[in-house]
């Protein structure tokens, strides 16, 4: 098996203390509002009172949980002990009990789906701020082979930019549950679990074909639509026929007045076909994203590194075979026919409201 060519990460020096119960953390941080909930247990906004510093502190009930999702947070902490950028969520410390995690982390005063509810749809000059960032943030995982694997709005905080302070739009991308560090390289790297939140899952994950990074592609470009749009670009509340319009059905580039780049961006994000779609870097060298470029001869790398990637998926035509599926292999995922669309048969209602 090859090994990775990705850049490694080194762990950075995260506390991670032992402690007999929540006492300890009472005498260090001013407790104060719940700020989110989850599956997992609660976030509660803190204040440290030696420093006045305020932080959000993601308490876990290990007993509860469950083994599977208790795995997630691990996964989750040995993620965020490793990464650094301006775009992701900073972990500063880690507290663990015999009954509970506690997880220091950076304060975000809000998710991009709140705000967005309450001013869709964005105007394109914050929608190129908002995916600059996020891009940015998922090449940075891509290049130390990290996949996210639930990108999603609600997972997109917004926090203080300490460059700006009246900057409303700067981004962390948060909740590591689901992310993967890869271990080879090309095929010998690739994911086969089915994961991530419907609305923003690519193609080839709901068809439960092998898949890569460039899930993480296929949801970037699936936020870039809703914000400019004020709307998912694939929305069913029937489960199966969700599936159907994701695996099959183009998004509508009428309903806001997209620029000629914007509908080209997308186009490069939203393709079924993994293999032809556009990866992180090539994203930022978009036109519609030029006015940031990456210079250092390390991307160019990077290009090439994509392109061979891309070229070994391809076989002998113009169509790779992830996305050569049969009627049959269809319809034992989805239980939908290919064909024939106006009698589809609806079996389940999806969790998800549009947005």
């Amino acid at each position: 098996m090859k090994s990775s060519k990705h850049a490694s990460l080194k762990e950075r020096d995260i506390r991670h203390v032992k402690i007999e119960d929540v006492s300890t953390l009472y005498s260090i941080y001013e407790f104060q509002e719940e700020i989110g909930h989850g599956s997992f247990g609660i976030v509660v906004s803190v204040v440290e009172k030696q420093t006045n510093e305020n932080y959000a502190i993601k308490i876990v009930n290990k007993h509860s949980t469950g083994y599977t999702s208790l795995s997630k947070i691990y996964r989750e902490i040995k993620i965020l002990k490793t990464v650094q950028h301006p775009n992701i969520v900073y972990l500063y410390k880690v507290f663990e009990s015999t009954k509970k995690i506690y997880m220091v982390m950076e304060r975000c005063r809000d998710n991009l789906l709140n705000v967005f509810q309450d001013k869709k749809p964005f105007p394109e000059k914050r929608t190129k701020k908002i995916i600059r960032q996020l891009t940015n943030a998922v090449y940075y995982l891509h290049k130390h082979a990290i996949v996210h694997r639930d990108i999603k709005m609600e997972n997109i905080l917004l926090a203080r930019n300490p460059e700006n302070p009246k900057d409303d739009y700067f981004i962390k991308l948060s909740d590591f549950g689901l992310s993967v560090i890869k271990t080879g390289s090309f095929i010998q790297g690739m994911m086969h679990d089915r994961c991530g939140t419907m609305l923003y899952m690519a193609p080839e994950i709901l068809l439960e074909r092998t898949y890569s990074e460039l899930c993480d592609v296929w949801s970037i470009g699936v936020i870039l639509y809703t914000l400019m749009c004020g709307k998912y670009p694939f929305y069913d509340k029937n489960e199966m026929k969700l599936i159907n319009l994701i695996c099959n059905e183009s998004p509508d580039y009428s309903l806001a007045e997209l620029t000629p780049d914007a509908v080209d961006l997308l186009k490069c994000t939203l393709v079924k076909d993994p293999v032809q779609r556009s990866t992180t870097l090539e994203i930022l060298k978009h036109p519609w994203l030029m006015e940031h470029k990456l210079k250092s001869r390390k991307d160019e790398t990077i290009i090439d590194y994509m392109k061979k990637w891309k070229n070994e998926m391809l076989l002998p035509g113009q169509e790779s075979d992830w996305m050569r599926v049969s009627r049959s292999d269809y319809s034992m995922v989805t239980g939908l026919s290919l064909i024939d669309k106006d009698t589809l048969t609806l079996k389940s209602e999806a969790s998800h409201s549009p947005v």
